[in-house]
């Protein structure tokens, strides 16, 4: 409306009429960021360059196109230069002529034509955008007729955008079939029922592309593909966020023992988002299971000055605390009840990635990419490819399980976390270090025993005079007594077991809520054993004695003694039992005259008592009676 004395401008609502008063900045910012619009006297949005292309457009038309605005702009400018008005018709012409002459343009635009565009650039306030042409700018209509449209339209959904992922060349053949159907019913005009292939193709790039590769390869392949991370996996501090995932090395390693090679081992791994260091890992040949798990979990949170020792290691291995929060796959052994068990003694809380987004768990996945780096050749495990000779992994085997072991390592603290990240223009260990002097980690567990305790396997078993049985190992001594006597009769507690190392288990007392430690009785058996070389080793045994049926054998063993005792103390008929003692010859003349009863063979009869033939039926004194 006005400007007021102190520099200020009043303004005047459009629909309200309401005036408000701002600073000259403020409204600029209020205008610029699209919250408030000017308009003209009579509601209508004023500065006629509101209509006119952007300069982004511009930016992106083709040379020829901006070099006509160029020569538009000219003309028109040679007017304002030569103070000649939109009016004077014959100075124009004038003024075309000496343009033309001096830029050389050898079509000569006519005087409607120039004023025309003095008009345009008046009316957008010498926004030059208003001199293109809209032929440059504007979007092509279809040229299909309605029936032909809804034809290719319901033809794509039918036959394209489905699992059968048919061609476009197919796809084009069924949209012709369909049209020479409408034209024999005189639905749909010969001459209008043609479409390309190169039309056909246009159109499905016009569809959302999400949208297509669901149609026709599943969401998974769809959200693989067109994934966005959006910073999701950002984290502050280390320690805040670490990933965990699984990965088997592509190398065949040979046993110190044995010297038979051992395979691929599988990787367990735990990186910081942070910085991408490495905080632990664990190697072995169980598969991916909770004890990989729990092993990697220890080896993070434990200090590794005792670890790295006895390597000729050239820097430290900073990792050491409780993680905050652990990013994890679907994989079985992170949904496990003992594994949360394991969450919340630590105070860890989890996030668990959805199926198929690896993108989600970034610097575990690019941790492991990096590995191909290793130089070790002999027993390396390579992609197959056409025509080339494949080389046998488990010939070339020549590195031993423990050097292999140590080789990790001192990638891992040595090599790795000296890597540029050529976005962060940082190396993993002096993001990890710098970020361990700023925010240190959480406190660890009061002691190694709880930490081992903290990360161990654990299950409710029953605790009875003879201690504790775990599949098939007993544990239990003077320790156990207590609890015992207490309680007055078996009963159910937690117990924990390190599945390294199975020589000693855990044992939660009911009462008092303390944890006992109790050895294995079997200590030669146990000492240095782990959880899965027992369950291997027990699976094993139960195979040998399937293998020489040692099951069956006793069940057969079983069923003969249960029929002899049924066959001895059973009672037999009234007809058996009288056959029998006629074929015994059970008479009181052979048991007077001392004879021997005979023995029969065959079916055995009822037990026949032997009397001395000196000793009197009736005495007044009664003797020892032998019973044969």
């Amino acid at each position: 409306m006005r400007e007021l004395p102190d520099g200020k401008l009043a303004i005047e609502d459009c629909s309200t009429r309401r005036q408000s008063v701002y600073e000259k900045g403020e409204l600029l910012d209020l205008i610029w960021s699209g919250r408030m619009t000017v308009m003209d006297g009579v509601g209508r949005q004023g500065a006629g360059r509101v209509v006119a292309p952007s300069i982004e457009v511009l930016a992106d038309l083709k040379p020829a196109v901006r070099k006509e605005v160029e020569r538009r702009l000219a003309y028109v400018t040679g007017l304002d230069k030569a103070h000649v008005s939109r009016g004077m018709r014959p100075r124009i012409g004038n003024v075309i002529a000496t343009v033309a002459a001096r830029i050389g343009d050898s079509k000569t635009p006519s005087t409607s034509t120039v004023m025309d565009w003095a008009r345009r650039l008046n009316a957008a306030d010498g926004y030059a955008g208003a001199l293109l042409d809209r032929r440059a700018i504007r979007k092509s209509g279809t040229a299909l007729c309605p029936v032909m449209e809804q034809i290719v339209t319901k033809t794509i959904q039918r036959e394209y955008l489905t699992r059968d992922r048919k061609s476009l060349v197919h796809t084009l053949a069924m949209i012709r079939a369909e049209a020479e159907r409408m034209v024999r019913t005189g639905k749909l005009a010969e001459d209008r029922s043609g479409v390309s292939l190169a039309t056909l193709s246009r159109r499905v790039a016009a569809i959302d592309r999400y949208r297509v590769i669901e149609a026709r390869q599943g969401p998974a392949r769809a959200r693989m593909v067109c994934r966005t991370s959006m910073d999701g996996a950002a984290a502050e501090y280390p320690l805040q966020r670490v990933e965990v995932d699984h990965t088997p090395l592509n190398w065949v390693v040979i046993c110190e023992r044995t010297g038979l090679p051992l395979g691929r081992p599988l990787l367990t791994v735990f990186v910081d988002a942070y910085s991408g260091y490495v905080l632990g890992f664990y190697v072995s040949f169980y598969g991916a299971g909770l004890t990989s798990v729990s092993g990697a979990l220890r080896c993070a949170i434990r200090v590794k000055d005792d670890m790295t020792r006895g390597l000729s290691l050239t820097n430290k291995w900073l990792a050491s605390g409780i993680p905050d929060h652990l990013v994890l796959d679907n994989g079985l052994e992170f949904h496990s009840p003992i594994f949360q068990l394991m969450g919340w003694e630590l105070g860890t809380s989890f996030t668990y990635c959805r199926v198929r987004t690896p993108w989600l768990k970034p610097h575990v996945e690019r941790f492991f990419s990096t590995l191909d780096t290793i130089t070790l050749a002999k027993g390396r495990i390579h992609k197959r490819i056409a025509n080339v000779v494949e080389l046998d992994p488990i010939k070339g085997a020549a590195v031993m399980f423990s050097d292999f072991v140590r080789g990790i390592v001192q990638f891992v603290v040595d090599v790795h976390p000296f890597l540029i990240n050529q976005r962060k223009l940082a190396r993993p260990y002096d993001l990890f270090a710098e970020g361990l002097e700023r925010r240190p980690p959480v406190q660890f567990p009061p002691d190694m025993e709880a930490l081992r305790r903290a990360s161990a396997l654990s299950a409710r078993l029953t605790v009875a005079q003879g201690g504790v049985e775990l599949r098939g190992l007993p544990y239990g001594g003077d320790e156990v007594l207590p609890m015992c006597k207490c309680v007055g009769e078996p009963f159910k507690t937690l117990v924990k077991w390190d599945p390294d190392d199975l020589s000693q288990i855990w044992i939660q007392d009911p009462a008092t809520k303390q944890w006992i430690g109790s050895g294995c009785r079997w200590a030669e058996y146990a000492r240095g054993l782990s959880w899965n070389q027992h369950l291997t080793i027990r699976k094993f045994a139960m195979q040998e004695f399937k293998r020489c049926d040692a099951l069956g054998y006793l069940e057969r063993a079983r069923i003969q003694m249960h029929n002899f005792w049924l066959d001895k103390v059973a009672w037999k008929t009234r007809a058996d039992r009288k056959l029998a003692a006629t074929m015994a010859g059970c008479t009181s003349a052979r048991v007077l005259d001392g004879q021997e009863v005979p023995t029969v063979t065959g079916e055995a009869g009822p037990a026949t008592v032997h009397l001395p033939a000196s000793v009197p039926l009736c005495t007044e004194d009664f003797e020892t009676v032998d019973m044969y």
